[in-house]
Parts: structure tokens; C-alpha cells; sequence
């Protein structure tokens, strides 16, 4: 009796495999349908749905275009999700950070004002560099009139001070552009911090 109840039960979790086990339909490129209980090796144009011994479907066929264009969408949500839990967080920062729209506007002018300070710095050595640079063009002009021998030292500091001025040039288009974003940034802030502090009251 035993023997037979044990068979008997080996029997129906075998049905209940089978029940609960994934047929895979797919399409193959000369129309025909297949069905199968193991997924075909090659990958399809129209891509393979699963499907339950009952025949529900459990996964929709796919083809790879429409699979990428799946993807991106998903992604481009993603990305918006980011986008929104970034931004709240940043909204966070501020009305925690400061306890006014004064005090948000006074941290930030002195960013502004140190990096002022730093771009007027790079203005006055460039300034210097133009000076030299122009006495040594003097110096050289001078000299080609009088027919002197071109002096090496001479050549060589203009070719010095003229590279110079044109990494200095870089810099402090550099240092403008950020002095400008920073500017941009503390006016977006002062707005949203005024919008955030009209909706808490």
C-alpha cells in the first residue's frame, strides 16, 4: 500500500510539474509557428513567447527592434526617476542648509567673490605679460633696424611669455565661465528656495 501511495504521488508532482512548466511559441522566418517546451538556440526576428501549459501568456513575444525600443524607454524612465530624487534631494539641502533667502544669497556671493579674486589675479599676470612681451618686441624691432644680431635670450623669452599668455588665456576663460555658472546657479537657488519656503508656510 505504501509503495503504491508513494508511485501515486511521484505521478501527480510530475502533473504538477508539467502544469506549471513554460511552453515557448515562436516564429520562424518562413512563417511557420513553433511550440516547444525549451527555447529555440538561435535568436528570432519576432522573438519568442512564453507561455503556460494552459496556454496564457506569460512573456509576449519580442522582436529586437521592439526590445530595444523597450529598453530605452525604460531607461529614459529611469533616468527621469534619478532626475526626481536628485532634484528633492537638492531641495532638501537647501532649506536645510539655510535659514533664509539672505543667508542662502551671502554664501554664495562670497563663492562669487572668491572666485572674482582669482580671475582678477589671472588679469593682472596677464596684463604684466603683455607689458613685457611688448618692451621685448620693442627690444627686437630696435635691433632688427640697427642690423644687430638677433640675440637667442631675447627669441626665446618672447616664445616663453607668448605661451604663457596663451595658457593664461585658456585659464581665464575657464575661471569666466565658471564665475558665470556660479552666478546662474545662486539666482536658481534664491528662486527655488522662495518657492520652497512659500509652500511649507
Amino acid at each position: 500500500m505504501t509503495q503504491h501511495l508513494s508511485a501515486l504521488l511521484i505521478l501527480l508532482s510530475g502533473s504538477v510539474a508539467m502544469a506549471d512548466g513554460t511552453l515557448y511559441k515562436w516564429v520562424d522566418e518562413a512563417g511557420k509557428v513553433h511550440y516547444s517546451d525549451a527555447a529555440p538556440l538561435q535568436n528570432q526576428k519576432q522573438g519568442v513567447a512564453e507561455l503556460s501549459r494552459q496556454g496564457v501568456i506569460r512573456k509576449p513575444a519580442e522582436s529586437e527592434q521592439a526590445r530595444r525600443q523597450r529598453e530605452a524607454s525604460e531607461a529614459l524612465h529611469k533616468q527621469e526617476q534619478q532626475r526626481q530624487l536628485d532634484s528633492a534631494r537638492y531641495d532638501k539641502g537647501l532649506l536645510e542648509s539655510y535659514r533664509s533667502v539672505g543667508e542662502l544669497k551671502a554664501d554664495r556671493e562670497k563663492q562669487l567673490s572668491i572666485l572674482q579674486a582669482s580671475l582678477d589675479a589671472q588679469y593682472s599676470r596677464l596684463k604684466g605679460l603683455n607689458l613685457q612681451l611688448r618692451d621685448m618686441l620693442k627690444e627686437q624691432d630696435t635691433n632688427q633696424k640697427l642690423h644687430r644680431p638677433a640675440a637667442p635670450a631675447l627669441q626665446h623669452n618672447i616664445q616663453v611669455i607668448q605661451q604663457e599668455q596663451k595658457g593664461l588665456g585658456a585659464l581665464i576663460s575657464t575661471k569666466q565661465a565658471e564665475l558665470n555658472s556660479v552666478r546662474q546657479k545662486m539666482q536658481e537657488d534664491i528662486n527655488r528656495y522662495q518657492q520652497l519656503s512659500r509652500g511649507a508656510q
